[in-house]
């Protein structure tokens, strides 16, 4: 039936415009030892933030949510770690004047046991250089750790006006692959064909 066929083709239609199920995009992985790189307020040795890297494969990313693995040493005001995603300069350099998105994250208290924290994203990537930030939340005194991970870029950790360079940490990201332009053309040609059948 002729109707049948026009509801068929809109369920194809809404297929095409539904999320797809979230894939693990990246995983550093981590390493739970009680040891990792800090991120504090200025009350702590000055203030420290950490940068990670990552690259975005082709067609691009739709991020669903960005996670991170360590432990919170203290958080006075409760205001939590704040993680925010940045672009790359185009020198293998994290571009802070122009930020995509951030979100708050509260890690454990255990430094000897995983405690990862996956917090939504709502973007989408091109392929590409990119960075996470991980600074304290606006508590002079906060104080986390982010665990060294076995796998990944190297990041580094900033102090003041210094940048120290180190080994990758603990980064995993979500989402699912841009789809590719012929993918979605295949679905709307084949509703298509069904609405001119009679």
């Amino acid at each position: 039936m002729h109707i049948a066929k026009v509801l068929m083709c809109l369920a194809l239609a809404g297929i095409v415009g539904m999320p797809a199920q979230a894939d693990l995009l990246l995983n550093n992985g981590s390493i739970p030892n009680g040891s990792g790189r800090t991120v504090s307020g200025v009350g702590i040795a000055g203030g420290w933030m950490v940068f990670q890297p990552f690259t975005v494969t082709d067609p691009g990313w739709i991020i669903e949510t960005i996670g991170t693995d360590g432990w919170n040493v203290q958080d006075p005001m409760g205001l939590g770690m704040l993680g925010t995603l940045l672009p790359d300069t185009g020198a293998n350099y994290p571009d802070e004047n122009n930020p995509i998105a951030s979100a708050v994250y509260h890690l454990g208290t255990d430094p000897w046991n995983p405690n990862w924290r996956d917090e939504p994203f709502d973007v989408t990537l091109d392929p590409g250089h990119y960075w996470m930030r991980w600074t304290e939340n606006g508590d002079a005194m906060h104080w986390s750790a982010i665990f060294n991970a076995p796998s990944g870029e190297n990041s580094f950790s900033r102090t003041g006006n210094s940048d120290y360079g180190s080994g990758p940490t603990a980064l995993r990201i979500y989402g699912t692959e841009v789809p590719e332009p012929g993918t979605i053309c295949l679905l709307l040609l084949g509703a298509g064909a069904l609405l001119r059948r009679k």
